[in-house]
């Protein structure tokens, strides 16, 4: 991976057609030259307190993001595609970045990956670090954008593309699935089977999704007059870990419960785990199934009921769209990719 060099205030100008806010309108704002602002960016000790004060605060006004790779810029033009997701262990984000770095690669771009974690100041410093390296376009992964990060996407007028749910309110492509729609799969399987009493165990990663999945899962366990009320929602990463650990304390809340639907194919092997320890067969005492259908699901023992996203596909459409946009081409802006029911072990009950 090439290092990226640090800022130069000599070389900061870009090109006007680039609708990116320059160093100069912040210095005309202030009332002070370029040189004043760019040695108050750097070197902000070096800068009288108030005068640096002001310029904070026309930086802050304007939405201006400093050009790390200003020094080896002739022009504004930049090969460089940054991709920012919560957290590398989302569900799905490894497949779908794996495909889009193909498809980028083989047009001469290079990706690098931000973790924006998923609180508001980590969100909107993740977002400065990567325009300031001047990135060509950005894709998101199931990222919730803050009103700061928003208006800082729409000041870089860049391509920017979102994996993940998808998003009918997107400002910008958005490619992706539709949660509610793969809930309602797992939840019509599961009683078809006969289990009766269902309970959800959801960590999704933002806001979109987390409505798509509360939103499909009680639209359709009421459909079916079931309550939908067995509902556990930790802050907790979507990995074996919370399974294991919270599958018991559900069982104890809810002693009736005979069949458990996972947000991820990782919780739900930790639930699996977490059942061969207490000595309770699935899916006979307990019947599990998840959203994501990766590769784990089909290796685990027993074989994980799921429904399967195609995120290899979703990393392939996000690059090409990527590149029309690049191009000054392509139109269209919402993308929904099918979803797939996986009926294995883990849920179907023996034959009678």
């Amino acid at each position: 991976m090439q290092t990226l060099p640090t800022d130069d205030g000599s070389k900061e100008k870009r090109r006007k057609n680039t609708g990116k806010i320059t160093l100069a309108e912040v210095a005309k704002l202030v009332g002070v030259s370029t040189m004043t602002v760019s040695r108050a960016l750097r070197m902000p000790e070096k800068v009288n307190p108030e005068l640096r004060t002001r310029i904070e605060t026309a930086v802050n006004e304007l939405g201006y993001v400093p050009n790390l790779q200003a020094r080896s810029l002739a022009s504004a033009d930049s090969s460089l595609v940054m991709g920012v997701v919560p957290s590398f262990s989302v569900p799905g984000f490894i497949a779908a970045s794996e495909t889009l770095q193909e498809v980028l690669s083989r047009q001469g771009y290079t990706m690098m990956f931000i973790e924006s974690g998923q609180g508001g100041q980590s969100e909107e410093k993740a977002f400065q670090q990567m325009l300031a390296y001047n990135p060509a376009a950005i894709v998101q992964f199931n990222i919730d954008n803050i009103d700061s990060c928003s208006q800082m996407l729409a000041n870089a007028g860049i391509p920017v593309v979102e994996i993940g749910a998808i998003n009918h309110e997107a400002a910008c492509v958005s490619i992706g699935v539709d949660y509610a729609a793969a809930i309602k799969k797992l939840v019509n399987s599961l009683t078809q089977e006969g289990y009766k009493n269902l309970g959800l165990l959801c960590t999704a990663s933002n806001n979109v999704m987390f409505r798509q999945i509360l939103g499909g899962w009680n639209s359709a366990m009421l459909s079916i007059s079931h309550s939908p009320h067995r509902v556990v929602t930790p802050h907790l990463p979507s990995g074996i870990t919370t399974g294991f650990s919270l599958l018991g304390d559900i069982r104890i809340t809810w002693p009736e419960l005979d069949a458990l639907i996972c947000t991820s194919d990782e919780i739900a092997c930790g639930c699996i785990m977490a059942c061969h320890n207490a000595g309770l067969k699935v899916p006979d005492g307990l019947a599990l199934a998840s959203l994501s259908g990766g590769t784990l699901a089909a290796v685990c023992s027993p074989a994980l009921t799921s429904v399967e996203f195609p995120w290899k596909e979703a990393g392939t459409l996000a690059g090409k769209t990527l590149l029309e946009r690049l191009a000054g081409n392509g139109q269209q802006q919402i993308i929904e990719l099918p979803s797939t029911l996986q009926i294995r072990a883990s849920s179907k009950r023996p034959a009678r």
